[in-house]
């Protein structure tokens, strides 16, 4: 047989409510348990009241099969939505145009693309700093992880000198400036 103590505190309130009692909101449960008690109710209606309250509190909101199944569908679709936008983003047009000497590229994935495309920004003997690589409107489309990995390449073949400077961003922590050599 279910006891009131056996209750959570929001089902002794519903119980409290279904049985006309009034309680506080500030009863701690002893007091709420105590005044059910003292209230002049049938004792078989009070233990049929518990006990539909305590098989609420039992039945516990178990995940079925089917419903695992569903999910693993969906993320399966989410997943596949997800490879599918970023093949778009890896295999991305290039477009490369003459303009004042400096080759324009607008968006690559291509490593060798990006390398050539900054090197035509910054001539030999030119320094340009991070923030401002970052904000050159052609690169601001390539992933931060992509140009790090370019600004790396060209230091490692000495296209370019590290120069700890004034910049906000920097890469690795100490690369602030790059001067073409």
């Amino acid at each position: 047989m279910a006891d009131l103590r056996d209750l959570t505190v929001p089902l002794l309130d519903k119980l409290a409510r279904e049985c006309h009692i009034k309680l506080k909101r500030s009863d701690t449960k002893k007091e709420k348990i105590a005044k059910i008690k003292d209230a002049q109710i049938d004792q078989e209606y009070l233990h049929m009241v518990i006990s539909k309250y305590a098989s609420k509190r039992k039945t516990s909101k178990k995940i079925t099969s089917d419903e695992i199944s569903e999910l693993k569908g969906r993320i399966r679709l989410l997943e596949d939505q997800v490879k599918f936008l970023m093949s778009k983003i890896s295999f991305s047009e290039i477009e490369l145009s003459e303009e004042e000497n400096r080759d324009i590229i607008t968006i690559t994935s291509d490593l060798g693309d990006l390398k050539r495309f900054i090197k035509s920004i910054i001539t030999p003997g030119e320094s340009i700093t991070i923030d401002e690589l970052i904000e050159i409107k052609e690169l601001q489309k390539i992933p931060l992880i992509t140009l790090k990995h370019v600004i790396y390449d060209l230091i490692e073949e000495k296209v370019f000198e590290v120069v700890d400077g004034k910049s906000r961003q920097k890469f690795g922590g100490t690369i602030g400036v790059l001067i073409r050599k």
